[in-house]
This record gives structure tokens, C-alpha cells and sequence, in this order.
């Protein structure tokens, strides 16, 4: 049995006439009157009455007529989600973040994506650069927002510059730095730093510490925390003072506040994925990335 055999059936079942139905498949009356005979020898049942002035449904037809229709709907249906995913219109997509990406340009990413394609599923997982660097080779996610550092080994991946930020000093509000206008870092230097460790972030660790050290001295770090958040609600118990992406500002945490360090300091939030992943999907994401963040893009491969 072929799907045309259920198409003719269908055809022959809503006319109830072989000629009408004939016409309307554009084919001529004897083959499409063999083809039913052959369908209901295959069923061992007899599907239409026939008689000079009229065509009707056997009981077994009738019950067959609606198994066809459903076959051929499952049938479109399918055809459709293939088509979709072909296109990227549907499937699955695994993000990775690190926390300062929720303040900045994922959001927007993702809203434009999901305007663009709903049907697909979107996982959101927060990690932190290393991590992510190692879910994308373990495939567990499909692209990451991080902040490689420098000398990265690229091998395999291609990255893409989503979003340059200045960096700021987060103090608490109490603290007598603590107003308004550019900062020299130099002036932080008696301070207690909270920090994220090296081995989370290298890129971010190294950058800061060369800072400080143009600035003329080595931050003394009294404590660590593991994600900008964490640093952030530190930073408001009184703990020490922090320096982060700008965009920590959006944090809104009670207690802090933030002055853009002087000089230009800037740090850069990439987007990486793995070189060749086939996906259609996420050459979509991908695409929805650069229209988003066209402006301040840089692809390194």
C-alpha cells in the first residue's frame, strides 16, 4: 500500500463518484478504478457499493476513511516539521551565560530569537566561562556568552563580539569614594577586593590585575566569589570593593554604588560556538545575534 492508494481512496470517498474524483486528482477514470480495486484486494474488504446510478461507503469504508485521513494528515504534518527544522524554525537551542550577560545584550538576543522562531526550545544554563568553554567541546550547549581570555586556544571554535562595556568600581554606599564622575583606579588601592577567581575567569582575572598594576599596584583580594552577583551583594554587606562590567549596574542591588573607572577601561562579552556545528537552528540564533549587536560586533574564527 502507497499513499497514493490512500489519496485516491480519500479522492473516491468525498466525491463518491469516480469520475468527479478522477478529474480532481487529474488522472483518468481506469486507473484510478483499477488502483481502488487493488487497495481493497490488499485489505481483503470491499470499501464503495457500486451500481450504475451510485457510489457509496461500505461500513469497512467508512471506518477506513477516517484512518486515511489521519495517516495523511500525520503524514503533512510531518512533512511540515521537517521542513521547519530544515529551516531552523524549530528544535532545540542550549545557551550558556555567564551572569553579567543577563544584564547586557542577552535578553535582547533571545526576545529577538524567540520572536522570530517560537516552536524552537530554548535552555538557558548560567556558567561561568571555563565551564562553558567545556560544555560547548562536550556539546551539552550549542553557543556560550563568556569572556575568553586572552591567548585562548580557538581551535575549533568561532567567536563573535556581541558587547563592549566600561568597566566600574562597585563601593558600598557608605564608602568616601562613593559620588559621581570617572574614578582613578589608583585610589582603590588600600581597599579589600572581591574578585572572581582565576581559574573561572582568567580573561577577567588577568585584565584586572594588569589594570591595577598600570595603576600602580597590586589589589590585595580579601575574598572571592564565583559569579558577578555574588560579588555585587558582597560588595553591599560592606565586604569590599569590587570592580565589574557596567552592566552589574542593572543588578540594582541596595547599598552599592558604581563609578566608571577612569581611562576607558572597557571588557568585551563574546559569543562562541563550535566551527562547523550544522545546525540550522543556530545559524539562526547566530543571525538574530549579529542583527542585535551589528553595531559592536567583532568575529574571530
Amino acid at each position: 500500500m502507497e499513499l497514493r492508494h490512500l489519496s485516491y481512496f480519500v479522492a473516491v470517498a468525498e466525491e463518491l463518484h469516480f469520475g468527479r474524483a478522477a478529474r480532481r486528482l487529474n488522472i483518468s477514470q481506469p486507473p484510478l478504478s483499477q488502483q481502488i480495486r487493488q487497495l481493497e484486494g490488499e485489505l481483503g474488504v470491499t470499501l464503495f457499493t457500486r451500481t450504475r446510478r451510485r457510489v457509496g461507503l461500505t461500513a469497512a469504508g467508512e471506518v477506513f476513511l477516517a484512518e486515511a485521513r489521519r495517516i495523511l494528515a500525520a503524514v503533512e504534518e510531518g512533512k511540515g516539521r521537517a521542513v521547519r527544522a530544515d529551516r531552523g524554525e524549530s528544535g532545540r537551542l542550549a545557551v550558556g551565560f555567564i551572569g553579567s550577560a543577563n544584564y547586557s545584550v542577552l535578553p535582547r538576543v533571545i526576545r529577538s530569537f524567540r520572536r522570530a522562531y517560537p516552536e524552537v526550545d530554548i535552555s538557558l544554563a548560567e556558567l561561568n566561562t571555563a565551564h562553558q568553554l567545556e560544555a560547548l567541546r562536550a556539546g551539552r550547549i550549542h553557543v556560550g556568552f563568556m569572556r575568553p581570555p586572552p591567548g585562548l586556544d580557538r581551535e575549533g571554535l568561532e567567536t563573535l563580539a556581541v558587547f563592549e562595556e566600561p568597566l566600574v568600581a562597585a563601593l558600598p554606599a557608605a564608602h568616601p569614594l562613593s559620588g559621581r564622575g570617572p574614578l582613578d583606579l589608583a585610589l582603590l588601592a588600600p581597599e579589600p577586593f572581591i574578585m572572581i577567581p582565576r581559574h573561572l575567569g582568567p580573561g577577567y582575572f588577568d585584565y584586572l590585575i594588569s589594570l591595577c598594576r598600570q595603576a600602580g599596584f597590586s589589589p590585595r583580594i580579601a575574598l572571592e566569589a564565583s559569579q558577578f552577583h555574588t560579588v555585587i551583594g558582597m560588595v553591599a554587606a560592606g565586604l569590599g570593593v569590587a570592580v565589574v562590567p557596567a552592566s552589574m549596574r542593572g543588578s540594582r542591588f541596595p547599598g552599592v554604588t558604581f563609578r566608571v573607572i577612569a581611562g576607558g577601561a572597557a571588557t568585551i562579552l563574546e559569543m562562541a560556538w563550535l566551527r562547523g556545528n550544522p545546525s540550522p537552528v543556530l545559524a539562526n540564533f547566530i543571525a538574530a545575534a549579529r542583527r542585535e549587536t551589528a553595531p559592536q560586533e567583532r568575529t574571530r574564527g
